[in-house]
């Protein structure tokens, strides 16, 4: 059952605004339409130019809303929660988010040696590697997101949400909003609400139960050889997956090696050599993503 407690947005009275700084070149359209298009429904809600979300740190309630303010090389943060104390937390989540900490001209550097990376960071400055607001929320996301088209994702997500999460209220807007499901519930659930396989709805019970009892750690700090090893344990759950939850939650290494983009762009680049291009995989993978996701993709389709 689906917690039924309502906060009224009266009660979130503690509002902090910040302005968070990130080093140039920074390409926030590439990045908020990342988020327009894995948006979760009811959870999110994201334009051309905000993000915006509720969420639970702890045991408070709380709403985050992020602007660009390009001129400036700063993200403008509103924060509403009960607690002041998770304003540090919050703005830490959003940084990573956003990937404020990227060093663009380091990683253009360390593409240089490799053409097609280098001649993608000339005519793209600035791509960031969009994350997710907790590692809980990727991994479950990646799960339902599997082998599915977008549509389907984001309806099979919405329905996890709007039966599983907690309503809340909406701050910015009075209106009702869910906070993400917690492992608890997704764990103890049969998951009969959501239209999605039995296998995925067991995989998505499977990696909750072993996050409650520690088998897997959500810790950030953790090896991400053991992180990716423990969510290969999980049936369901396969080599692609593994890497682009790391990847989404912030391990600058990650790179798909099974996506069947990624592995064209590999065949038809002999020169990319990943080893040469050490712990930024996860770029090398969103540049290359951004080149080449629809037009081997309609190559793939011309050929079926």
């Amino acid at each position: 059952m689906r917690a039924q407690s309502i906060e009224t947005a009266g009660r979130l009275s503690n509002s902090v605004k910040l302005n968070l700084p990130f080093k140039t070149p920074y390409d926030w359209q590439a990045i908020i339409q990342y988020f327009q298009s894995h948006s979760i429904p009811g959870v999110e809600r994201v334009t051309g130019d905000s993000f915006a979300r509720v969420f639970r740190v702890g045991n408070e309630v709380g709403f985050v809303e992020v602007r660009p303010l390009l001129a400036k090389s700063q993200l403008k943060v509103w924060i509403v929660s009960e607690d002041p104390e998770t304003t540090s937390e919050t703005a830490r989540r959003v940084r990573k988010m956003f990937d404020l900490d990227c060093d663009p001209v380091l990683i253009a550097k360390s593409f240089e040696r490799i053409p097609v990376l280098a001649d993608l960071c000339r005519r793209f400055p600035g791509l960031r590697v969009a994350r997710g607001w907790d590692c809980f929320e990727t991994a479950i996301c990646t799960i339902l997101g599997q082998l599915v088209s977008a549509g389907h994702r984001e309806r099979l997500i919405g329905q996890l949400v709007s039966n599983y999460g907690e309503e809340v209220v909406d701050p910015s807007t009075s209106k009702r909003a869910y906070l993400f499901p917690a492992a608890g519930v997704l764990a103890s659930s049969d998951l009969s609400a959501i239209g999605t396989t039995s296998a995925r709805r067991e995989a998505i019970r499977d990696f909750s139960r072993r996050v409650l009892s520690g088998a897997i750690s959500l810790a950030e700090d953790q090896d991400p050889a053991a992180f990716r090893e423990a969510l290969l344990e999980i049936r369901g759950l396969g080599p692609w997956s593994a890497e682009y939850i790391r990847l989404r939650n912030g391990d600058t290494d990650a790179f798909p090696h099974t996506d069947l983009i990624l592995k064209r762009v590999l065949d038809l680049h002999s020169d990319l050599d990943l080893e040469r291009v050490k712990s930024w995989g996860s770029y090398a993978a969103v540049y290359l993503w951004k080149e080449f996701a629809q037009t081997l993709s309609r190559k793939r389709k011309k050929q079926a």
